[in-house]
């Protein structure tokens, strides 16, 4: 059930990290990065929970709020998601 909340996870983050959908989604919809700095915090609760990786939900949150800057959310969101494959092919019984 985690991988799939991490593949979930990597696909937003993945997403976001494209230029033209991580600046519409950061300058017209603010709350959606909000929302998922909340369901980040809930995939490292649950993640912490089953004793696997955190530091790709700890990248999502900070992520989720360096939104007032494009170009360094960009980025944040392409680090994240990088971070969050190499969690799931790294972590045991996450394949």
């Amino acid at each position: 059930m985690l991988s799939r909340i991490k593949w979930l996870s990597f696909s937003i983050e993945l997403f976001l990290a494209v230029p033209i959908f991580g600046n519409i989604a950061g300058d017209g919809i603010p709350f959606l990065l909000c929302l998922i700095a909340l369901w980040h915090f809930g995939v490292l609760v649950i993640s912490r929970s089953e004793d696997q990786p955190i530091l790709g939900s700890v990248l999502g949150i900070i992520a989720s709020f360096l939104n007032f800057f494009p170009v360094i959310r960009l980025i944040a969101h392409a680090v994240t998601a990088i971070v969050l494959i190499f969690e799931i092919q790294k972590a045991p019984g996450m394949e």
